[in-house]
């Protein structure tokens, strides 16, 4: 009359499976905000989160000048790929910016009537017994450039400038090059123009 209804451990498996993949329809979530899912799972301050790169893309100046006085000055201005200065900033909508800052080197190659008598690299290690560790691990070199009016005929002038971004500490130096390739370094001390 009755049957005996045998049932396998593939048909349990399956129907196991079938009422647990139902269950999860996410019925639960329904009522809440996206950024109460997310924060639930941990997952809001990574998509809070901005990085921005200052510049963007790898740069390069290359100049060569010849100066009258028999100087020739080579500079390879760059920025460095994997040593930035990290600023985080907090926004208004209680986002977080992560803004690297490139720092940068310059290569100089110094003539003189068609002899090299110095090749440099700039960058902030050779400026570092002119002011306190902590300015260095946050300043970024700016520019680096000839001071045509300062060079005599037996020495050249170049300028440079190292800033702490997002303030306004900064600091300018000087270097003069002799005929010999002799480098001296000397701090420019600015002051503001009171009226």
């Amino acid at each position: 009359m009755f049957k005996i209804l045998y049932i396998s451990r593939l048909e349990i498996f399956f129907l196991i499976l079938t009422i647990t993949l139902i269950s999860c329809d996410g019925r639960d979530r329904i009522h809440k905000i996206n950024a109460e899912v997310l924060h639930e799972g941990n997952l809001l301050n990574v998509f809070s989160q901005q990085i921005k790169f200052i510049p963007e893309q790898p740069i390069i100046i290359a100049t060569d000048t010849i100066l009258k006085n028999g100087f020739q000055i080579k500079i390879k201005y760059n920025s460095l790929e994997n040593h930035d200065i990290v600023k985080i900033v907090k926004n208004k909508k209680n986002t977080i910016t992560k803004v690297h800052y490139k720092n940068f080197e310059a290569k100089i190659e110094v003539l003189k009537d068609g002899n090299i008598i110095n090749k440099s690299s700039i960058s902030k290690a050779l400026f570092n017994k002119f002011q306190n560790p902590d300015f260095w691990t946050k300043a970024i070199m700016q520019y680096v450039w000839i001071d045509y009016e300062a060079s005599a005929k037996s020495n050249i002038y170049l300028n440079t400038s190292f800033h702490i971004p997002n303030t306004d500490t900064f600091k300018d130096f000087i270097l003069k090059i002799d005929k010999n390739g002799m480098m001296q370094i000397n701090q420019r001390n600015l002051t503001k123009n009171i009226i």
